[in-house]
């Protein structure tokens, strides 16, 4: 009788060694959903990384809809303090990135109100002492010590005529195309972001797509 407690004691001290020397799952092998249940639940190091992921991404989607970069980097710091506000109360009823860029949306569409209840003369200034701030320069091109000179104007010259070409596009069809060219998500979840159908998501992007081709008509070996 002894020897089977005994046993049996053995047998509890070796489940918890097992237990104590699990290695915790790091944050960088979490998925995004799971980062965000646990910043829900108070975890600082699981908001940092969803902040590494997605800062970047946020802010080019910003700063293609909105054509401004101090404009951009405000919005894009609304974004993720709406991901802390709302930490608590997030269910992951669908992809995380879905639920990110429906914030981002919102936040573009509140500028755009906005922009449309200032003053009408405003707009007299608007190229006056204007700055490279106001021009679009990809985030992800930034630094790129590799690429050589002549690619890289080449690159920022493209960069250019496609964030120029974007300004003619209504905004409900640039929020589409960038979407879905640009952040790569899925046509499912850009309907989801805009509350469209999918079908009415497609033909916003071939409506684009039509509209931006005559106007990037010579930089179509680069498009």
């Amino acid at each position: 009788m002894a020897e089977n407690s005994a046993q049996s004691q053995e047998k509890r001290t070796d489940v918890h060694l097992q237990l104590v020397t699990d290695d915790p799952v790091s944050c960088k092998d979490m998925s995004d959903e799971n980062l965000m249940l646990a910043h829900g639940k108070g975890s600082e190091e699981a908001f940092v990384e969803l902040v590494e992921r997605h800062q970047r991404g946020v802010l080019n989607f910003t700063h293609r809809m909105v054509q401004n970069r101090q404009i951009a980097e405000e919005l894009t710091q609304e974004v993720f303090l709406a991901l802390v506000k709302n930490g608590q109360r997030y269910r992951p009823t669908a992809k995380f990135t879905t639920y990110l860029y429906a914030i981002a949306s919102n936040m573009v569409s509140k500028e755009w109100l906005r922009r449309k209840r200032r003053p009408r003369v405003f707009s007299l200034f608007s190229n006056w002492g204007k700055d490279s701030d106001d021009s679009f320069h990809p985030l992800e091109h930034v630094g790129d010590a590799k690429a050589d000179t002549l690619k890289s104007f080449r690159r920022g010259e493209v960069s250019e005529a496609v964030n120029e070409a974007l300004q003619h596009l209504p905004e409900h069809q640039r929020e589409t195309f960038i979407l879905l060219r640009f952040q790569e998500l899925s046509y499912e979840e850009i309907a989801a972001i805009t509350k469209v159908p999918i079908g009415t998501a497609k033909s916003r992007v071939v409506r684009a797509e039509r509209a931006l081709r005559p106007l990037l008509a010579d930089f179509r070996d680069y498009v």
